[in-house]
């Protein structure tokens, strides 16, 4: 057996190992999550933004960790940011929809619609960061500074959002076995998440372009976990809410990690262009855009229903990023 063929099966092993323990770890988690919702009565959606929205972007924290000390650190670290929020936005939150086909996606867009100006504000301040418009440091810092304010202005936020009750159906489990449930399936996000690292480390040493492995490898495994979290939620809870409140915190916490990292570490300039960055933020706007009109044409109902072709866009647009890399 040569030397390619060892590697190609030991890529394909750890791949394989990777996704059962992120299916089984997202399954673990919106068990536990939805069941803490229950018993402390309060939405699914702020459980979402919360809990889980913070646990599926543990990779994104370990990624960058280790991303940021490589050579080309900080653009595959910001990177990583704009490839998984690129990821959650067109790929989960475009699936969440299109898979509805004929059918129209309903999601409870009242519970959610006060965190729209922190999700734009934040995202707008990380595109700005990445433009490479500013060479001094202090700004640099300030700019980090703002986007950790905006995760703290969501949390307080979202400590307020108590309606929408989850319905008496949610299985509910002892507060023991619930701590269980969670924490073993964030082991299991983590690790999983880390086992398609390595692959992509390898893909560094084999000559990569850093721009590729950090927006499109680092930046679809770190956002697996949303996937596949997102995945057993329509799936097999039915809960679409969990869906957008997942990757609305997520991509807030993704944010706010890059600031936390960008904070301490001193960065480089990013060298990915402008493209991605002014791409990011007019997507995000147009999908809260979009979202909106479909509020007031249901004449301001709490639950909106989307068209599949929404999501269908949704992976077009992942389509251009890919592109513009």
């Amino acid at each position: 057996m040569d030397l390619i063929t060892q590697e190609t099966i030991f890529l394909f092993l750890y791949t394989v190992a990777s996704i059962g323990m992120l299916y089984f770890g997202a399954d673990f988690l919106i068990s536990g999550a939805l069941s803490t919702a229950a018993r402390l009565k309060i939405s699914e959606m702020v459980v979402s933004i919360t809990l889980i929205a913070w646990a599926t972007s543990l990779p994104e924290l370990f990624v960058l960790s280790k991303a940021i000390s490589l050579p080309n650190g900080s653009t595959i670290a910001y990177g990583t940011i704009i490839g998984s929020n690129f990821a959650n936005l067109c790929l989960v939150l475009g699936l969440s929809i299109l898979i509805k086909f004929k059918q129209r996606s309903s999601f409870n867009f009242f519970a959610f619609k006060n965190f729209i100006p922190i999700s734009i504000f934040s995202t707008l301040i990380f595109c700005i960061y990445g433009l490479n418009l500013f060479d001094s440091l202090v700004v640099k810092k300030l700019l980090s500074v703002l986007m950790i304010i905006a995760i703290i202005l969501y949390v307080f936020k979202s400590n307020k959002e108590t309606d929408n009750y989850l319905k008496q159906e949610t299985k509910v489990f002892s507060t023991r076995k619930t701590y269980i449930y969670v924490l073993i399936g964030i082991f299991l996000l983590v690790t999983g998440s880390e086992f398609l690292v390595m692959v992509g480390m390898k893909l560094q040493d084999l000559g990569v372009a850093p721009s590729f492995i950090g927006s499109i490898y680092f930046a679809l495994a770190s956002s697996s976990p949303e996937i596949f979290t997102s995945l057993l939620a329509i799936f097999k809870y039915k809960k679409h809410d969990v869906v957008i409140g997942n990757v609305l915190g997520s991509n807030l916490a993704n944010i706010c990690i890059f600031g936390i990292i960008a904070l301490i570490f001193n960065t480089e300039s990013i060298m990915l262009g402008s493209s991605p960055s002014l791409l990011l933020a007019s997507l995000e706007i147009a999908i809260f855009g979009i979202f909106i009109l479909y509020y007031f044409k249901s004449n301001k109902e709490k639950t909106i229903r989307v068209h599949s072709i929404v999501g269908f866009l949704l992976f077009c647009v992942y389509y251009l990023f890919y592109k513009f890399l």
